[in-house]
């Protein structure tokens, strides 16, 4: 066995037995880096597998694609699952990878750089926006390092916004634009509410779109997504799963909710009463 095979059979192991807990997923993405800097051909179709296992589905088949040589049966029928991964998924739900301390504390930093979303406090951590090589705003025309990495809902593609012209409406006015497909609201409506949900919060990716969950007569706030495992190291799993069954929509969750999966959680906590609640929603 090769030797980059046995590293990756040692790590994915630990990543199972550790149930992909950050420091199992931080490992498989420190092989990534090492087996990315290497031109050996046995190193690429085990970087294909790496990036298998992370939910990078279009970076293993784009690779997969170059070091495939005259493929058998096998070889063909997971160049087609890849291939099928790559155009469902793509790679916007892999695992992410696990910030350093040092990356933290400069995430932390960044983040109080940026305007306040009430209802999406942590945009960079759930991944509306993204960090980046400077890009002019479509909106303001000022270059931002940072800026919406999701299309908003409007007539043209618009992309690279600043997170200023979201947060202070400008580009939902210039665009006639709204950043939320869609939310839940009981009770008397509210316009002022709805109008800082959907024109000046940035929205979450998600597999049918984003569907926004309502508390105490007012939008909560949204905190990215989840799975049982997660729930259950929040110790709220049984309370949260609970409060979903009694929607009367996907029944019996628990067992197939995982992070980022095809059946995933969208988890919203209340700005009143602090009660957390998920969205679920289906590849």
């Amino acid at each position: 066995m090769n030797p980059y095979l046995q590293k990756y059979i040692t790590l994915k192991k630990q990543y199972i037995a550790q149930e992909g807990n950050s420091s199992s997923v931080s490992a498989l993405y420190d092989l990534v880096d090492e087996l990315a800097k290497t031109d050996d051909l046995e190193a690429k179709k085990v970087l294909v597998d790496l990036y298998d296992q992370l939910g990078l589905y279009t970076s293993a088949y784009s690779l997969l694609t170059e070091v495939l040589d005259k493929p058998d049966r096998k070889q063909l029928k997971k160049v087609s699952r890849l291939q099928e991964m790559s155009q469902s998924h793509g790679d916007r739900f892999a695992h992410p990878r696990p910030l350093r301390k040092e990356e933290k504390k400069q995430r932390k930093e960044l983040l109080q750089s940026l305007p306040h979303f009430i209802y999406h406090p942590d945009p960079l951590a759930t991944g509306a926006f993204v960090e980046g090589e400077a890009k002019i705003c479509p909106s303001c025309g000022k270059e931002s390092n940072v800026y919406y990495d999701l299309i908003p809902y409007c007539i043209d593609n618009i992309e690279n916004l600043c997170p200023f012209c979201i947060a202070n409406g400008l580009a939902a006015e210039k665009f006639d634009a709204e950043f939320v497909q869609d939310a839940e609201w009981s009770g008397q409506t509210n316009p002022e509410k709805d109008k800082l949900l959907f024109c000046q919060t940035p929205g979450y990716s998600s597999w049918q779109g984003e569907n926004w969950l309502s508390c105490c007569q007012d939008y909560c706030a949204y905190l990215g997504t989840v799975g049982t495992k997660e729930l259950k190291e929040m110790g709220i799993a049984e309370q949260v799963l609970a409060d979903y069954e009694e929607r009367g929509e996907y029944q019996d969750i628990e067992e197939y909710l995982v992070k980022d999966g095809s059946l995933c959680g969208y988890l919203f906590r209340c700005l009143h009463c602090q009660k957390y609640q998920i969205w679920v929603d289906a590849d």
